[in-house]
């Protein structure tokens, strides 16, 4: 008897767990519905970056001078805006994103990077044994960057609690740092980089609860223009020159995204 009746409590159990899970999975909206917005934390965990720069330099007569750098990482929670390789942090900065399914599955939206420091200044305090202090300081660089990248996607739902989004796009992302090089008389230099690019950036999506998921993918930026430019302003003279460059970017990016 007592056998029975635990079989009977399992069987009941089962189907009474069954049958929530049913109506709980029933009752989630589905991601990727027609009319959803979906906004999300893109590039927030680079957990692998490989860059590869390559820029023009100025040079005299007729040689061509290019400076290369090539240069991988790998992060939990870090993003980089500087790096050993120019403009490395267009790539890597965390990022914003905006999309919405205009039908079932096909999302258009895009990224927005924005970057600026709000000034600051660096320099050395030095005390000699007699006890005279001697302090030299000068301001830090001031820095700022601006990314758009524009794309379209489309959501391949695999189950109630994972989905593949297909994504790609352009990019344009513009960044410029200024820094005193001679306070008397002040002379200062500007330093400015620019590129256009094609993204792909398909993301594997998960979502455990309704309105939440992460995402994790492989992202690459592959470059179709760009350039720098090196400004040196003094009183009376303004001196400019300006090359080409582009940078390569692929990594294994996470982050995370609502929708609703």
């Amino acid at each position: 008897m007592v056998r029975r009746l635990t079989a009977v409590a399992a069987s009941v159990g089962v189907l009474f767990t069954a049958s929530l899970a049913q109506a709980q999975a029933q009752g989630r909206p589905d991601f990727g519905k027609q009319g959803q917005f979906i906004i999300s934390a893109d590039r927030l965990v680079p957990i692998f970056a490989f860059t590869s720069s390559r820029q023009d330099q100025p040079s005299p007569g007729n040689t061509k001078v290019t400076r290369f750098c090539n240069e991988s990482s790998m992060s939990i929670l870090w993003g980089s805006t500087s790096g050993s390789c120019a403009a490395e942090g267009f790539f890597t900065v965390p990022r914003v994103g905006f999309d919405y399914t205009v039908i079932p599955n096909l999302t258009v939206g895009g990224d927005l990077v924005l970057f600026f420091t709000l000034g600051g200044s660096s320099g050395t305090d030095a005390t000699a044994p007699n006890g005279t202090q001697q302090t030299v300081k000068g301001d830090n660089a001031g820095t700022w960057l601006l990314g758009v990248a524009p794309r379209v996607g489309y959501i391949l739902p695999l189950t109630d609690l994972f989905a593949f989004w297909l994504r790609g796009g352009l990019s344009f992302y513009t960044s410029s740092s200024k820094v005193t090089l001679n306070p008397n008389p002040q002379t200062t230099q500007t330093t400015s980089v620019n590129q256009f690019a094609l993204d792909l950036d398909p993301q594997f999506v998960i979502t455990p609860v309704p309105h939440f998921g992460f995402t994790i993918g492989v992202t690459a930026d592959i470059p179709l223009t760009g350039g720098h430019s090196t400004e040196t302003d003094s009183p009376g003279m303004s001196v400019t020159q300006s090359n080409w460059s582009q940078v390569f970017f692929l990594g294994v990016t996470g982050g995370l995204l609502g929708y609703f």
